[in-house]
């Protein structure tokens, strides 16, 4: 089954107002021509790659359990420029910004994962169903571009949308148990249980 938990996101969007326009008379705010990244809409939420399997352990007793989950989706990073050309802005430039403004770690290189096959193995000792998934964190937004003139000002330059994903994840996370909301286990059992 393949699961997208957007709705699960450990970022929220918001409204960024951008460098600072202009300087004060004699006031320098940038060094003349560098190159900034603004982000108008970012969101992070984690995409399970693979088919989740549950596994009951009636008695509490226990046990250890090996699950192997087949792969159900793959995730890409990438990114647009919708106006005014790359003008000096590259998928590393976005896609680093994205990442330093997120939780979390994402890849700064266009790229899709593999379908790959993933064993995932617990020791289980509470009564209780349990879920066995893997997936990636993700991360997407809208970007802007800005480059200073001669110092006295940000000029926007261009504008596009990015995505990414961070590294592989996997685990087991019981019904019940008590999980970070800023984790994967979390969307899980928010999703299953």
């Amino acid at each position: 089954m393949t699961v997208a938990l957007a709705g699960i996101g450990l970022g929220a969007s918001f409204l960024a107002l951008g460098p600072a326009a202009t300087a004060q008379a004699g006031q320098n705010i940038c060094t003349p021509n560098s190159k900034t990244v603004s982000w108008v809409q970012k969101s992070s939420s984690y995409a399970l790659t693979n088919k989740v399997t549950s596994y009951d352990n009636p008695s509490g007793g226990k046990y250890k359990v090996s699950r192997t989950l087949k792969s159900t989706k793959k995730v890409s990073s990438d990114w647009s420029v919708t106006a005014g050309g790359k003008a000096g802005f590259s998928i590393g430039k976005v896609l680093g910004s994205l990442d330093a403004s997120l939780s979390g770690s994402y890849t700064h290189k266009k790229e899709t994962t593999k379908a790959e096959t993933v064993k995932v193995t617990q020791t289980l000792t509470k009564k209780g169903r349990y879920y066995f998934y893997s997936g990636r964190q993700t991360a997407k937004g809208t970007w802007q571009g800005y480059k200073c003139d001669r110092g006295t000002k940000w000029i926007k330059v261009n504008y596009g949308t990015a995505k990414s994903f961070g590294p592989l994840g996997r685990g087991v996370v019981r019904c019940g148990e008590k999980v970070s909301t800023k984790s994967m286990a979390y969307a899980v059992k928010k999703k299953y249980c």
